[in-house]
């Protein structure tokens, strides 16, 4: 297949989508939202941004009954999230970096520490531990030690797999009624130990 016969058959594709996605917005949403909803995803889509996220956001708002300025809030703020997340991340982030950075700004994360993890990472993808951040965070461990826990373990070269195991356990360890921030800090400390690492941050007393 030459050259320009897989540019035609990309933009093909791509048309495709947007129609498949145009009209799923189209049987959920009233005109007025659609047309909103539609130039947020068209300005997403000129920058470069993730589109399904907003998309995907527009039809949760429709199915749970949101009024349509309240979806056309909604959307519009992701995006904005994920121009900061993008800006803060690199260019060449990846769409499920995007998506993943956009939570964790929702999530109380700052733009500098977005860019932290970035440069501590280095050509890592940061698509979980940015996961792992805004989990920790839910689960109500403070967010400045919940960056500094998952720059140490990023930082300390603990792998993707690794990072889920943390996870996990760390889900386990507050399922069971351990104090979050005690059992990130703990489980943290194991696996920086066992890269060879220092202390991890100390939880307050």
């Amino acid at each position: 297949m030459n050259r320009g016969v897989q540019i035609v058959v990309g933009l093909l594709c791509v048309a495709r989508t947007v129609f498949a996605q145009d009209a799923r917005l189209s049987a959920r949403l009233d005109k007025p939202t659609l047309t909103a909803v539609t130039a947020i995803v068209d300005s997403a889509r000129i920058s470069k941004l993730p589109t399904a996220p907003l998309i995907d956001k527009a039809l949760e708002g429709a199915a749970k009954g949101s009024d349509g300025q309240n979806i056309i809030t909604a959307v519009h703020q992701l995006s904005v999230r994920m121009g900061s997340a993008k800006r803060a991340l690199a260019s060449n982030a990846t769409p499920d970096e995007i998506n993943a950075a956009a939570s964790a700004l929702d999530a109380g994360i700052s733009v500098r520490d977005l860019a932290r993890l970035r440069a501590a990472a280095g050509k890592r993808s940061l698509t979980l531990p940015l996961a792992v951040l805004t989990d920790l965070v839910g689960e109500k461990v403070p967010i400045p030690t919940a960056t500094n826990l998952v720059l140490q373990l990023v930082r300390s070269g603990v792998k993707d797999a690794e990072l889920a195991m943390f996870q996990r356990n760390f889900r386990a360890d507050v399922d069971h009624g351990a104090d979050p921030t005690v059992a990130a800090t703990t489980r943290a400390r194991g696996f920086v130990v066992a890269r060879g690492g220092g202390a991890t941050t100390k939880p307050p007393e």
